[in-house]
């Protein structure tokens, strides 16, 4: 049976309270890019199992998801932007201001109806995903147990994209940081994509 594991990236070490207006976003989103890791954010004993037993490790090539394995004590097979976090769109929201979450919410609520910048898309972030499965579904065919350290919405997008090409979940997925999505495939059949 060959496994793919997905795992969201350690909590990152950057204040998320304060409200800031759009315009200030983009240097937050920056920030949290640059951002190191939360010395608490620890993995529980699932994710040091799950990391111990993978055959390849892979993560996007952002500080975090590449921080987050180092704190596993893993080797990375590859670190590759396929895998990095869905952008956000840019548009033009005058005098609002939100803590960063609620607006990366909104954002992606925009981005899902294709409102912004057209390389922050629905579509986009779909494509990537299409592309990192297949990515990820080639490799399990000589690699039994893949696992993934990335980005809470984009391994969302992965997770669709592979069950779409045929593999099963093999537990309620999650995207909490830390949080694990195992998927599996019992026959050796090729990708559909």
């Amino acid at each position: 049976m060959r496994q793919i594991t997905l795992i969201r990236h350690a909590k990152v070490d950057i204040d998320d309270t304060q409200k800031i207006d759009i315009d200030s976003l983009q240097k937050w989103v920056e920030l949290y890019d640059q951002a190191d890791i939360l010395d608490k954010s620890r993995p529980d004993n699932e994710v040091i199992n799950i990391a111990n037993q993978a055959d390849i490790i892979l993560t996007s090539n952002l500080k975090r998801a590449i921080d987050s394995a180092k704190r596993l004590s893993v080797d990375i097979y590859d670190k590759n932007s396929l895998f990095n976090e869905s952008k956000i769109p840019k548009i033009n929201i005058p005098l609002l201001k939100l803590t960063p979450k609620k607006w990366l919410v909104v954002l992606r609520v925009l981005s899902f109806l294709d409102i912004g910048t057209t390389n922050a898309t629905l579509k986009e972030s779909k494509t990537q995903a299409q592309k990192a499965a297949r990515k990820l579904t080639n490799l399990s065919n000589g690699y039994n147990n893949i696992l993934l350290i990335g980005h809470g919405g984009m391994n969302w997008f992965i997770r669709k994209a592979l069950l779409k090409d045929g593999w099963d979940l093999m537990s309620k997925p999650s995207n909490k940081n830390w949080g694990t999505t195992k998927l599996c495939r019992n026959e050796l059949s090729k990708s559909f994509f």
